[in-house]
């Protein structure tokens, strides 16, 4: 067989895994999380709470632990299973009563529909949430119809960087299929969205539709950063640098 072939065929071979982050990047509630979270954790703690900023891009249980830290409340690991189904509870009833301040990002409906069609690209959800609150989330924002069989949510892992390894062994286990680090592109709109990539081994498109500025978020030097998904072509090249030969 001739090189061109062998080329051809290792190409053919290769696959690409988007990993999705969730607030300000497929969507935003409206505010309903931040209320949520601090509405579950004054019941779990049964106390005012003083408030404090909550950085996007922590994973769900590291968002619990900061505001205990914050508010000096010691052993706050012992009451993180009660947070969370109380979290659940009122993310469920908010997201119910405040469906129409849930919003699509620009151009996520139509990239994910590209992408589901495409035979050699694989589409995941990469978060801080919950796993049950990211369903939540993106049932109210009628995304749930897609497929995210590369997926890893905030209980998996202790931090970001290592939800990459998660979701491709989640992928592995459904399909058959293996994928390493450098098959993944991490779409995310926080800084914490490129250290994860970097950590991990994989790509990264910044997208500047929630907290950062555009400007903030190329200075963190992401493969690519956009305004929005409006225009997939930054992210379709990144689907052909990591399905390429080498």
């Amino acid at each position: 067989m001739t090189a061109a072939c062998n080329h051809a065929r290792d190409e053919k071979s290769r696959k690409a895994v988007i990993l999705f982050d969730v607030d300000g990047t497929l969507l935003i509630t409206g505010g309903a999380t931040t209320r949520c979270i601090w509405r579950a954790a004054e019941a779990t703690f049964n106390r005012t709470l003083d408030r404090c900023p909550l950085t996007a891009g922590l994973l769900d249980p590291e968002l619990f632990l900061g505001i205990a830290r914050h508010n000096r409340i010691d052993n706050a690991e012992s009451e993180l299973d009660r947070y969370t189904r109380r979290y659940l509870i009122e993310l469920e009833k908010e997201l119910d009563a405040t469906r129409e301040a849930v919003k699509v990002m620009p151009g996520v409906l139509a990239i994910l529909e590209e992408l589901q069609n495409s035979p050699g690209v694989a589409t995941g959800i990469l978060t801080g949430n919950f796993r049950a609150a990211t369903d939540l989330k993106l049932r109210a924002a009628g995304l749930h119809r897609f497929s995210f069989p590369a997926s890893a949510f905030g209980e998996d892992a202790p931090d970001r960087a290592a939800l990459v390894s998660t979701a491709l062994s989640n992928y592995e286990r459904l399909t058959g299929e293996r994928l390493t680090p450098p098959h993944a592109i991490i779409v995310g709109d926080t800084p914490r969205d490129v250290a994860a990539a970097r950590s991990a081994g994989c790509k990264v498109l910044s997208v500047a539709t929630g907290a950062y500025t555009l400007s903030k978020l190329d200075a963190e030097k992401p493969d690519a950063a956009v305004a929005n998904l409006l225009d997939p072509r930054p992210l379709r090249r990144l689907i052909q640098e990591v399905t390429s030969c080498p």
